[in-house]
């Protein structure tokens, strides 16, 4: 049994409209797709599914409640509103416990805020990678330590030491760079001259030089 539950109901109903009915009273429509089963229309509390995804992300297998029945899913994919706090649906993927299963685990750098060498810039060109392995043995994230890199470092996926088990075989390429520690680069500031032809050059009382020849004339 897993340590995240989420209680579900069912719901009869579908469309855009019976959704947004939902979410005007903070319930989340989703839906449960199960292998060689019927998908199941569902509705969670909205409060229930952000405590969720807080604590367990997605790559943590969760004990879904529907009408007193648990059944262990995971975070398949969610939606959220792009400008209000809200959710827009979530879909949950039933999985057998001794069945192998594909997830993609999220990458953390810890310290990535204490690096040592200062000034320096961390770029993280892989946030997740992804395994197959029972649904008991999902990490909920993989760490990698990036306090003391130095200038040109790179860490790579075969070098995250928690997937080093033979209960997880790794699917992402093993030399796949996750993060690089480079220095940063001097902004070169240049003074903008503007190319000017001498003909549009006002000279400043020319005109009235030669006016005032004229009068002498």
């Amino acid at each position: 049994m897993s340590e995240f539950k989420l209680n579900a109901e069912r719901r009869g109903s579908t469309g855009t409209g019976h959704s947004r009915q939902l979410r005007a009273e903070k319930l989340v429509p989703a839906q449960l797709y199960q292998r060689n089963e019927e998908n199941i229309n569902l509705q969670v509390e909205e409060k229930d599914l952000d405590k969720i995804i807080e604590t367990a992300g997605t790559s943590a297998i969760i004990s879904l409640m529907i009408d007193g029945e648990e059944k262990n899913v995971l975070i398949r994919e969610y939606q959220r509103h792009p400008f209000k706090n809200q959710y827009l649906h979530v879909d949950f993927l039933g999985v057998k416990m001794d069945e192998l299963l594909r997830v993609s685990v999220p990458v953390v750098l810890l310290n990535r805020d204490d690096i040592k060498l200062q000034p320096s810039v961390l770029m993280q060109q892989l946030e997740e990678v992804e395994i197959e392995t029972l649904p008991t043995n999902i990490p909920q994230q993989v760490e990698l330590d990036v306090q003391n890199m130095q200038y040109g470092d790179t860490f790579i996926v075969d070098d995250i030491e928690e997937l080093k088990d033979d209960k997880y075989t790794i699917l992402t390429d093993l030399e796949e760079v996750v993060c690089t520690l480079v220095e940063p680069e001097e902004e070169i500031i240049e003074d903008e001259v503007e190319d000017v032809d001498a003909a549009d050059v006002e000279v400043i009382g020319e005109e009235d030089d030669e006016d005032e020849e004229s009068e002498e004339e």
